[in-house]
């Protein structure tokens, strides 16, 4: 990985960590006691300041340290977090989210930043004094004292020599690093080689390395599996300072607790070590065929486990042991190691290294997870949508083999094949779909700040209520997502939440909720916002728009309250009487339904006077590949999006009523307005029936109605991939797009709510 990569990893992290931290400001501010919560945000800042630290990047660093620092004595309960504290954290992951986007773009970052050193300046400027606690607050705050405990079986790993002649309140720790500290931009090992009065440092194996080529395959190089044991002379106050990032990874213990095994007696860890060797070399041994100096070396090695871990007949065993002959078959040293080794190992006894290494994990193997470029993904997107277009060729390719050259069992074979393809391309799509999908949690995550600052603003209190952040749905329709939201809670804000006073006088509580839901229905994602503020004035709504010029006074006058109050999807259209950086520009919910229908997606609103406002979103979970009903009008072929069909019919031509120039039918006793597409197209051609006389009708829904479309001929559905239209195209009303076809022909889809 080249320095560029590394800064591009470095940009993504911070900027998931900038978000991380951002959504746990929030959080604490509204649970300041929760000591999880205080924890997993100081790691989340320190986290990204060592990574800030790899890059030089200064003023970002300064930044993230200072608020490190407040967090830390929050952490410790000598300062209270507020909404002062959180304005300034907030103001200070603004400003580095900022300085992400300028290394971003520049690659760098100039050592001086004014700006930077003006909110590490105030950040600490909120750092109190922090007198030391007197004799009284201690015990006050002192937890109660713990039941004497057995000493841990790590501080057998310290030197005898040392745990006997340690100077007086020298401290023994124990530093467990986490496994992904690396990518966190920690250095375990140089923090504990730098502790202050070190006299001793011991390393380990946290986790038994792979033994086998099948566990090596599984081995993670880059997780850490480091052990550290340090004796040091310094103060324990001094080292909790020095390790005060990483409290929960540091077990303590004095010294002068050590135990020193009874003379003569190995400690318990030396003890199951030593026995475990001489299994091991007893297996060995039972293997066929051991070389001479194989057994000489084992019978050695049997020795020393003897001298170094004694048992209770370790001396008649070593004496015995001396008196067998040289050269000795690996069975005779068998069979004397097994009578007086140690006893055999119990399964209680015996290691279970799986256990251990699911202990290391969490309980479960951990879940991994490769990180690529997005372009990767959209590249092979690409890839799938050729492989579509190639596919529906082979339907045209066998009906020239059946019609042209009258190769009927060539034909038969080439559309069993398409079966095949057909089926490998659609696991292949749904497989690269679900690399695509994202939470939209995602975008959720980021209108907490957004409705606390502006209500804070606006003098309102508003808590904001968020289910179904798991549900996912295509990144694209994830990222279309955003705008519209943002929109509708501010308008919600602005308009729809009344004045705390207000709202006490209509007997509600003080504070207003907004309750965003998602969850998927079928293959579409549905997203509520609903609040519980006044509601839409639809007698207001139709006033405005009159005096706007959106639509006649008497056609507004006919309206119900449930449609008047759809009048404010109108571009142009606005309640507001002033302007604001808020609201009065007339540009919000008609924002909203474009950016909603872009993406194939639906909108509606109900609202009840003094009760709230809710708006539904429908989107689909997928905008990669669309399905299309494929028609024919006036000799041409459109394309119309399936999940705007309702059905397909031919009705008979004296089954069509005429009135004036309207012309309707009925259909399943419902009145179904009909429409010509040639006229709608401004084809000069009289749409075409059938010898019955029937005219194919698709029928198509419109909001709450539906609408027949008149067409000359079906000709079936087909998986397409849609392009937006391009130049000079750009501005034609009435197509969605075009999507090339498996015969070389270009097919344009036609966009049902233009045209109608």
């Amino acid at each position: 990985m080249n320095t560029t990569e590394l800064l591009d990893q470095f940009v993504t992290e911070a900027r998931e960590g900038l978000e991380a931290i951002g959504e746990r400001l929030l959080e604490v501010e509204r649970n300041p006691a929760d000591a999880a919560l205080l924890n997993d945000l100081f790691r989340l800042v320190h986290t990204l300041k060592g990574n800030c630290g790899l890059f030089e990047f200064k003023p970002l660093e300064r930044v993230v340290h200072a608020g490190e620092d407040l967090l830390d004595r929050v952490r410790q309960g000598k300062l209270p977090y507020g909404p002062e504290l959180a304005d300034a954290l907030l103001d200070a992951m603004d400003y580095s989210a900022e300085l992400i986007d300028r290394i971003e773009r520049e690659q760098r970052l100039d050592t001086a930043d004014a700006r930077a050193d003006a909110l590490a300046k105030a950040l600490r400027a909120l750092l109190p004094d922090t007198p030391a606690l007197d004799g009284s607050e201690q015990t006050a705050h002192a937890p109660a004292a713990a039941p004497p405990q057995e000493p841990p079986a790590w501080l057998t790993r310290i030197p005898a020599n040392l745990a006997t002649n340690a100077p007086a309140g020298a401290t023994a720790l124990r530093y467990l690093p986490e496994p992904d500290c690396f990518f966190k931009g920690e250095d375990p090992w140089r923090l504990a080689l730098t502790a202050p009065g070190l006299l001793h440092a011991g390393v380990a194996e946290n986790a038994p390395w792979p033994q086998d080529a099948a566990a090596l395959a599984d081995w993670d190089c880059y997780r850490c599996n480091l052990d550290i044991v340090l004796v040091s002379a310094a103060a324990k106050a001094e080292l909790e300072q020095h390790f005060r990032c990483v409290p929960e990874q540091v077990e303590w213990h004095g010294l002068a607790a050590v135990p020193q095994p009874a003379a003569g007696e190995a400690p318990p860890a030396l003890r199951e070590r030593a026995s475990a060797i001489w299994h091991e070399q007893l297996a060995l041994l039972s293997r066929p065929s051991v070389a001479p100096h194989s057994v000489e070396a084992a019978r050695r090695a049997l020795r020393g486990l003897l001298c170094a871990a004694p048992w209770a007949d370790s001396e008649a065993a070593m004496a015995t042991l001396d008196a067998l002959p040289r050269p000795l078959e690996a069975a005779a040293l068998a069979a004397w190691a097994s009578v007086h080794g140690p006893a055999p190992r119990t399964a209680a006894a015996v290691p279970d290294d799986s256990r251990r290494t699911e202990e290391s994990t969490g309980g479960e193997r951990t879940q991994r997870v490769l990180k690529v470029g997005q372009e990767k993904v959209d590249r092979l997107m690409d890839l799938i949508g050729e492989m579509v277009v190639a596919k529906n060729g082979l339907p045209y390719l066998a009906q020239r083999a059946e019609t042209t050259f009258g190769q009927r069992e060539l034909a038969r074979e080439i559309k069993a094949q398409y079966g095949v393809i057909h089926r490998i391309a659609e696991d292949m799509q749904r497989a690269i779909m679900e690399v695509r999908m994202l939470p939209v949690g995602v975008v959720f995550q980021r209108f907490g700040r957004l409705v606390r600052d502006l209500s804070r603003r606006l003098g309102k209190e508003v808590q904001l209520l968020v289910e179904g952040e798991d549900t996912e749905a295509d990144k694209n329709v994830i990222e279309a997502l955003a705008d519209p939201l943002i929109h509708i809670l501010r308008n919600s804000l602005d308009h729809g939440i009344e004045q705390p006073a207000q709202r006490l006088a209509a007997g509600k509580p003080a504070h207003g909720t907004i309750r965003i839901t998602a969850r998927q229905e079928g293959d579409r994602v549905v997203i509520e916002i609903a609040d519980d503020g006044a509601g839409v004035n639809a007698a207001r709504v139709r006033a405005k728009a009159v005096e706007r010029g959106l639509v006649p006074e008497d056609r507004a006058a006919a309206l119900s309250d449930e449609q008047a109050v759809q009048l404010i999807f109108l571009p142009g259209f606005s309640t507001a009487d002033t302007v604001s950086d808020l609201s009065g520009r007339g540009v919000g919910m008609d924002v909203v339904r474009t950016a909603v229908e872009r993406v194939n997606g639906q909108v509606t609103l109900s609202s009840r006077p003094g009760l709230g406002t809710s708006l539904r979103l429908s989107l689909p979970l997928s905008m990669a590949v669309s399905n299309v009903m494929v028609i024919e009008s006036a000799g041409r072929r459109f394309g119309v999006p399936m999940d705007l069909i309702v059905e397909t019919v031919r009705v008979h031509g004296d089954d069509i009523h005429h009135f004036k120039q309207a012309r309707t039918t009925v259909l399943r006793g419902r009145i179904v307005p009909l429409r010509e597409l040639n006229d709608l197209l401004a084809l000069d051609a009289p749409q075409r029936a059938n010898d019955d006389g029937e005219l194919a009708v698709l029928v198509v829904r419109l909001g709450a109605e539906n609408v027949g479309l008149v067409v000359d001929q079906f000709h079936g559905a087909s998986d397409i991939i849609l392009k937006p239209l391009e130049g000079v195209l750009a501005g034609m009303t009435g197509f969605a797009g075009t999507a090339l076809m498996g015969d070389g022909g270009v097919l344009m889809i036609l966009n049902p709510k233009e045209l109608l």
